[in-house]
């Protein structure tokens, strides 16, 4: 349907897309060419209160344009079009470019109108835009037919008049669906008009793209109106929508819009349309505190950003918006900077993690040691797992730790590290009390821990968290809680700095650092902002809001997840209901949400099966490479198993980026994180590494506590907007078979051909021996030393008292009898034992069982056997 331009003496509503928009910024970033017909276009705009703002200006193109109703096409010169859809009362602005990108777009959005739904303008897709792909390989929902995702109505209206035998098999269509087999059945529909209208809403329905196909059929059955049917004082009453604004001539809006045309850059792509839930999420003033409980993907941080430039209009405002991790606290800044065009309102913010934030606090309050807190910079995180495993092991003659040795050797006889959770134990401990109020941890509830530590042993993990705290002030650092707990010896000299905070994946704070965040905002509207999702906690802290001051919030939720395909969250949604833990959903401030899926559909999840972790990385490189070159802009390659130092190390040597704060999409389009780095980012393609049992779970953290794990792993999988991957070698993990309906699964070598030149090792972990003792293997470590390796793990109480009693480093041989009663590391002890049953009368028969055990390999990881064979000759030569 053409259209003829509005007669302007009529009072026009001009409306415009999100495409319009997007085009509009790519074309201004194309340079000086681009930049004229954004000034020609940016000249139309600025008319648009005149009766005809085209006029003079631009002129209609000689040939019509059917592929769009009500279409009107402008030529703004040397192949450059401008694509409108003009009602007789209204005018939409629908694209801009070059000829073919024109081209391109109205094929790709054939036949799509504007209507009216529930008082909002909707964009009704066409039937342009093809199926994406054919699912050669599907996920057991695929099998569903997609016309059970329509009311019953409607699809009686879509299939009404359409031959019985050709209704049976469009109703036995699933996902699985190819475009030739929709076309081959619509075609045998005798009436054109309705054979095009089943095809478009069918084609939408195997797009994923539900809602689409919903308004197409309630638009064609009269249900819902289009933009002609509207009268023109009802026009103006109709509520933005989410691909559909209304342009409010002569509104101090409308010409900051015009404004910022010339100042927004690529980061600030997805700032450019809110949804109608965040626009009112943003937009809203609170009587005081307020939080936003939303799913992955729904957005928040858009809110986050948006929300704070929105505070700073106000011209004596001071805003604070913050979050934990310094990485994510460098996307905001960006997006702050890239969205935020006016440089007055920018000025107001200040955007900072939570180290940063307290460091500048503590230069206040100790100047005397201001040195060094400036000199600790959040780069410890590189090398903090090296410090902490001196403190525990007792390397180099620091010895505080000793005190946890019994807790340790319980830790081992339950097959939990206690280096890890330990560690994690005085994170929980700090973020729950303050530094002179530690004493009550030992009879506080430890939400969120579930392996039981008695009193008695709660004292002496204080004493271990004390000099551990003594071991980082001896070498001159400290980490971000130590920052908190050095803060908190001032929190009543921590007064009101701001007037609004905002916090950004909220859910990451702890108690301590929450209550040092209240105290920097006086109370009143618009105070505090918390914004976070609970599935998303993935450390270990002690996190109550009444406890912190903040009390009477205001609550907002975010169901419906914008950035993942439906196969993607549904996958990821799997895997974190099938693990959700009571201190999840019993949590008393951010709650956990059922998701609504996204509008749209991709490829589903794969589990990938590869013989080995070097081959794993191997083909995820290969792969990348093939992404890159076609449909994608980025791609990640996450590591389980791993911590970001051993990740950002090996990416180094493989000349990949590692995810970091410096993070650049349009530079760095292949990347490489540990699952929690990836927080807070998102990717086309996302291939998450070692997916294997023993790894996901870790088979050295407690079972009662897996679910972190889980939501780690969850909020890994939903940083993948349309291609997710999930690689293993040996067995898969059991979280990814529990989900086989929602994932596909086969080997790498039937997707993509290995490159040789990218077998380059795999990431190392933290060696088990310190590189500078000269020893070649754990197994030539004395008995107290080898019971901190993940070889102890699994050992009987009294196996590792026997090793400590029996290695001691040294070895002894009884005088006059020549037999030895103490050996010199664990080998010489395993082999002995191993070769002759008359050393059982010193470890007892159990004991010496469980040592053969050790020198046969038999309870260890397929990396750990691995790890074990390259050391055999520990076990069989003569170690006297």
């Amino acid at each position: 349907m053409e259209s003829e331009p509005p007669n302007h003496e009529t009072k026009i509503q001009y409306f415009q897309t999100r495409d319009f928009e997007k085009s509009l910024q790519k074309a201004r970033l194309a340079g000086k060419h681009g930049q004229k017909y954004v000034n020609k276009t940016k000249a139309i705009l600025g008319g648009l209160a005149e009766s005809d703002p085209f006029t003079g200006i631009v002129k209609i193109t000689k040939h019509g344009e059917r592929r769009i109703p009500y279409c009107v096409k402008y030529d703004l010169g040397d192949g450059w079009r401008l694509v409108t859809c003009q009602h007789s009362k209204s005018c939409g602005f629908l694209f801009m470019g070059k000829h073919d990108d024109v081209d391109h777009w109205l094929d790709k959005n054939k036949g799509q109108t504007f209507a009216v739904e529930n008082g909002r303008a909707t964009l009704v897709p066409g039937t342009g835009a093809p199926i994406p792909y054919a699912r050669s390989r599907r996920a057991g929902y695929h099998d569903q037919p997609v016309i059970e995702h329509l009311t019953h109505e409607l699809a009686d209206f879509l299939l009404e008049a359409v031959p019985r035998s050709i209704a049976k098999r469009l109703e036995a269509l699933d996902g699985s669906a190819s475009s030739a087999c929709l076309q081959q059945i619509t075609n045998e529909i005798p009436d054109p008009s309705k054979s095009e209208f089943v095809h478009t809403v069918f084609s939408l329905l195997l797009a994923g793209n539900i809602d689409g196909a919903s308004t197409t059929v309630k638009l064609r059955s009269g249900a819902i109106p289009d933009f002609e049917d509207i009268p023109p004082d009802l026009l103006v009453e109709i509520e933005d929508g989410p691909e559909i604004r209304r342009l409010r001539i002569g509104t101090p809006e409308y010409e900051k819009w015009l404004e910022d045309i010339e100042k927004r850059t690529t980061w600030s792509e997805w700032f450019l349309f809110l949804h109608p839930e965040q626009e009112k999420v943003v937009d809203t003033d609170y009587a005081g505190t307020a939080q936003l409980s939303g799913v992955s993907g729904s957005g928040k941080t858009c809110v986050a950003v948006r929300r704070a430039l929105r505070l700073a209009e106000a011209p004596e405002a001071r805003v604070l918006l913050v979050t934990l991790n310094p990485g994510l606290a460098g996307l905001l800044g960006q997006l702050v900077e890239s969205a935020g065009t006016d440089e007055l309102v920018r000025d107001r913010i200040l955007v900072t993690s939570f180290f940063e934030l307290a460091q500048r606090l503590l230069s206040k309050f100790e100047p005397s040691n201001d040195r060094i807190y400036r000199d600790t910079t959040w780069k410890l995180k590189e090398h903090v797992d090296e410090v902490f495993r001196e403190y525990y092991r007792r390397l180099l003659s620091f010895d505080a730790a000793r005190v946890l040795i019994p807790l340790h050797l319980s830790m081992n006889a339950r097959n939990v590290s206690g280096e890890f959770y330990l560690r994690e134990e005085f994170d929980w401990i700090r973020s729950a009390v303050n530094y002179n109020n530690r004493d009550s941890y030992l009879d506080l509830q430890r939400r969120g821990r579930r392996f039981p530590i008695s009193c008695e042993r709660r004292g002496e993990v204080l004493k271990g968290l004390a000099g551990w705290e003594a071991k980082m002030r001896q070498i001159g650092v400290v980490d971000y809680l130590g920052l908190t707990c050095a803060l908190s010896h001032h929190i009543d000299a921590v007064k009101p700095e701001y007037d609004h905070i905002i916090i950004d994946e909220a859910q990451d704070f702890g108690t301590t650092e929450l209550r040092i965040l209240r105290r920097l905002v006086a109370e009143g509207p618009n105070d505090l902002f918390l914004c976070g999702d609970i599935a998303q906690s993935i450390l270990p802290k002690h996190r109550a809001l009444a406890e912190a001051g903040i009390v009477n919030n205001a609550r907002e939720r975010i169901v419906r997840n914008y950035r993942n395909s439906r196969e993607i969250l549904m996958a990821a949604y799997d895997v974190l209901r099938n693990n959700l833990h009571e201190d999840i959903v019993d949590s008393d401030d951010l709650e956990i949400l059922d998701p609504v899926f996204a509008n749209f559909s991709g490829s589903v999840p794969m589990a990938l099966y590869a013989d080995t972790l070097e081959e794993e990385i191997a083909f995820a490189r290969a792969y990348a490479d093939t992404r890159l070159r076609h449909d994608v802009r980025t791609v990640c390659v996450a590591f389980a198993g791993f911590s970001f130092r051993d990740i950002r190390a090996y990416a180094a040597r493989c000349g990949v980026a590692a995810l970091e704060e410096t993070y650049d999409p349009s530079v760095d389009t292949l990347v490489f994180c540990d699952l929690e780095q990836a927080k807070g980012y998102e990717f086309d393609t996302l291939i998450i590494v070692q997916c294997t049992d023993a790894v996901l779970p870790p088979a050295d953290a407690p079972q009662e506590e897996a679910h972190r794990a889980a939501c780690k792993l969850y909020v890994a999988m939903t940083r993948a907007r349309k291609e997710l991957v999930l690689s293993f070698h040996g067995s898969a993990s059991p979280w990814i078979t529990a989900v086989h309906d929602s994932i596909g699964s086969a080997s790498w070598a039937e997707l993509e051909e290995l490159n040789p030149r990218y077998l380059a090792g795999v990431p190392e972990l933290l060696p088990e021996v310190e590189p500078e003792s000269g020893l070649s293997d754990a197994y030539k470590l004395s008995g107290e030393q080898f019971l901190y390796t993940r070889f102890a793990l699994g050992l009987s109480i009294e196996a590792q008292q026997k090793l400590i009693e029996l290695v001691d480093g040294r070895g002894l041989i009884r005088a006059g009898s020549g037999r030895r009663v103490k050996w010199p590391n664990v080998g010489a002890l395993i082999n002995a034992v191993c070769h002759s049953r008359m050393h059982d009368q010193l470890t007892g028969t159990v004991v010496a069982a469980e040592l053969r055990k050790l020198g046969t390999f038999d309870k260890y990881s397929d990396q750990d056997k691995s790890y074990l064979a390259r050391s055999a000759h520990t076990f069989h030569e003569n170690l006297f």
